[in-house]
């Protein structure tokens, strides 16, 4: 059907199909997404699945709750942002990075 490195398109996203051999010498298969266009309001830069069905609900739902992602990530960034301020009061606090 596909070839490992195959570039596919559903939505205008392309995506990548790809084999692997598993540690205990199985072959594997799945697909990778690293389009920047699709993920600019998340905090990854690649997803996989392990089925093409899987791989279109997903970007099914990047690309129908935009903006949904942007306010998650508009909560995620004042959390962080909240955090190392109040670490910042305290010199030589730990933040955990």
């Amino acid at each position: 059907m596909y070839k490992p490195g195959d570039i596919l398109t559903y939505r205008n996203i392309p995506y990548e199909y790809q084999e692997w051999t598993t540690y205990d010498g199985k072959l594997a298969t799945g697909f990778n997404c690293n389009d920047e266009t699709l993920l600019q309001h998340v905090n990854t830069i690649n997803f996989g699945t392990i089925t093409e069905e899987r791989m279109h609900e997903r970007i099914d739902d990047y690309l129908d709750n935009v903006e949904r992602y942007k306010r998650l990530q508009a909560l995620t960034d004042a959390g962080c942002t909240a955090y190392y301020a109040e670490k910042s009061k305290t010199p030589g606090s730990y933040t955990g990075d």
